[in-house]
């Protein structure tokens, strides 16, 4: 019996050992429900408490700037990056409105429970950050979602197809992550004004549909989409304004339809396999500022009616197999390695008397052949020109394309009231654009006007420092107009917070595959020629970014082409609930023969 009770003894010390042991680290932490002595003005708001302690508590991993380190205490409409207004059709209840984390440089991921919890959300921006996986299907929550710039992160998996149930979006920013597979037909059935896609690794062609969409701003550029311009991009004709479809592996023949877009200010193909001539129906794009072709396998002669393009700025037609150009002067333009009787820096004959032999038939294409049929020249439908003897392919990337490193990102709207610019001057940190990576922006307090990118020209080496850099006086050749808001705006309630500053740049991975030739010098019409020769070393594409060497004294120089549009700024759209907002300023419309877009990916910790 003494033995039993030393054993029942030792047993209940060891309990009481333990009841009295301090409580592990993790269950110390306060709870997520708030305590039943704070006071929230109602239940959404504390509701919202929930939502953001679940987000930063179990599902963000990393926060180096501290971005999220006053999200604590009831006071949610407080939190940086988070903003508060009053409800449009709910009595004018103060809700949390928007969430805009730009350049945080957060990891994490959206869990299921943050839709669901911020069901009053009209603006979500999350770009530049490392926030990955996939969107939930709780997304569906967000009915009043405006806005969605998840831009610049490590998400993943197909077209997350739950935006494409949000009834109140009309922007839309999904560039430089790594969703894959199709473009779902749908998308161009939804109301949306912008539209960027670019830089992921979507594949598939685009769909027939496309002309369904009222988009003003459609950029898909540097994914492996393959397959045809859809002739029923004619139908755009009343909303479009830019179309980007740079380095997409397109196929077949530029369609007719085209010169139905009399409203476009932006339209660049470059850096496709794009083949026979350019219609004559370009004629109708009255309003195109910027248009390149180059870097595919167009034939036959420039039309003429370029020369009537009243508004045309930079006309880009290099690395083709253009076989005339017109005789008159537009502001500028470059035609080097063609076919072009007599111009300097054009492919080797041989080249060009292979091209000729097999006429590219256009009524033999897909996508023309069902749309518009006619006689065709020839039986080479399909016909790729070859490649110069021992010279590279015209190939792109294999993987997904790595974002270029001197993109700058898009910043959130302007602030009520602010959406005309005035007094520009120049953004803070912004460099001359060239092939080197300039920092990304830092975060900062929204001014009140815009600040206009500088328009000069992209350089070839190291961009000079900021201090710099002065705006031009001209205007930016486009803009994006607003869309229409939707109903039950209203002034700010309440003034967010400063957001704090990332203590220092982040680090830029190795740059993408395209290389933008500086634009030709001077106001004529025709472009300044390398030197002249009978031989010519055929264009590289997807050439890493560096210096230029010295250029050869005898050979000319094929052009290294495609000017890398990456997405225009995000559209000056109204005011979400009247919120002002904390992130950096959005940049001006697209300033012509400079690139656009997020930033890379910043690398983590």
């Amino acid at each position: 019996m003494t033995g039993r009770r030393r054993a029942l003894l030792a047993l209940a010390l060891l309990l009481l050992a333990v009841a009295l042991a301090p409580a592990p680290a993790s269950s110390q932490q306060p709870p997520l429900d708030p305590p039943p002595s704070w006071a929230f003005p109602n239940p959404r708001l504390r509701a919202a408490y929930v939502a953001l302690q679940t987000w930063r508590r179990t599902a963000i991993f990393s926060d180096p700037a501290n971005f999220t380190a006053n999200w604590s205490g009831p006071n949610v409409c407080a939190y940086n990056g988070v903003f508060c207004a009053p409800h449009p059709a709910d009595g004018g209840v103060v809700v949390v409105a928007g969430i805009d984390l730009n350049h945080a440089d957060i990891a994490g991921y959206i869990p299921d429970s943050l839709p669901a919890g911020l069901p009053d959300l009209a603006l979500l921006h999350l770009n530049s950050n490392r926030f990955c996986g996939v969107l939930p299907d709780t997304f569906l929550h967000l009915r009043l979602l405006h806005e969605l710039d998840i831009s610049n992160n490590r998400f993943v998996g197909g077209f997350p197809e739950v935006v494409l149930q949000l009834p109140s979006l009309r922007y839309l920013d999904l560039r430089f992550n790594e969703f894959e597979g199709g473009i779902p037909p749908a998308l161009f059935d939804r109301p949306l004004d912008a539209i960027f896609l670019n830089s992921n690794r979507l594949t598939r062609p685009i769909p027939p549909n496309l002309g369904n969409s009222p988009a003003s701003v459609l950029v898909l550029a540097h994914n492996r989409l393959g397959g045809c311009i859809p002739p029923s991009i004619g139908r755009m004709a009343e909303t479009l304004n830019e179309i980007v479809l740079i380095d997409d592996d397109l196929t077949g023949c530029i369609p007719p339809q085209v010169g139905m877009l009399r409203k476009v200010t932006v339209f660049d193909v470059s850096g496709n396999g794009l083949q026979g001539p350019l219609p004559a129906t370009v004629a109708g794009l009255v309003a195109v500022q910027e248009l390149n072709v180059a870097g595919n396998l167009l034939e036959g002669a420039v039309p003429a009616s370029v020369c009537g393009l009243p508004s045309l700025r930079n006309f880009t037609y290099e690395d083709n197999f253009f076989t005339g150009r017109p005789g008159c002067a537009v502001a500028t333009a470059d035609g080097r390695w063609n076919c072009i009787p007599g111009a300097p820096a054009q492919r080797p004959p041989a080249q060009c008397a292979a091209a000729a032999a097999s006429p590219f038939d256009c009524s033999r294409s897909q996508c023309q052949a069902s749309a518009a049929p006619s006689p065709g020249r020839g039986s080479q439908g399909g016909r790729r020109p070859p490649n110069p003897r021992g010279g590279p392919s015209r190939g792109h990337r294999s993987g997904s394309p790595p974002p270029p490193g001197w993109f700058t990102p898009p910043g959130p709207l302007f602030p009520p009231g602010s959406s005309t610019p005035s007094s520009p001057s120049p953004p803070g940190g912004s460099t001359t654009p060239g092939t080197a990576a300039p920092p990304p922006p830092t975060h900062s307090e929204s001014p009140g006007h815009a600040m206009p990118p500088s328009t000069a020209p992209p350089s070839q080496g190291t961009p000079p420092p900021s201090s710099g850099n002065q705006p031009p006086s001209a205007s930016s050749p486009s803009s994006h107009q607003p869309t229409t808001p939707p109903p039950g705006y209203a002034p700010p309630a309440l003034t967010p917070p400063t957001a704090p500053t990332p203590s220092s740049p982040l680090p830029l991975p190795a740059p993408g595959p395209w290389t933008p030739p500086p634009p030709p010098s001077g106001e004529g019409g025709a472009p300044s020629s390398p030197p002249s020769g009978e031989g010519g070393t055929p264009p590289v594409h997807g050439m890493p970014y560096s210096s230029p060497p010295p250029p050869p004294t005898t050979v000319p120089l094929p052009p290294v082409h495609g000017v890398s549009y990456s997405s225009p700024p995000p559209p000056l759209l109204p005011p979400v609930y009247g919120v002002s907002y904390s992130s950096p300023p959005p940049p001006m419309p697209p300033v012509h023969g400079v690139s656009y877009g997020s930033p890379p990916p910043p690398t983590g910790p």
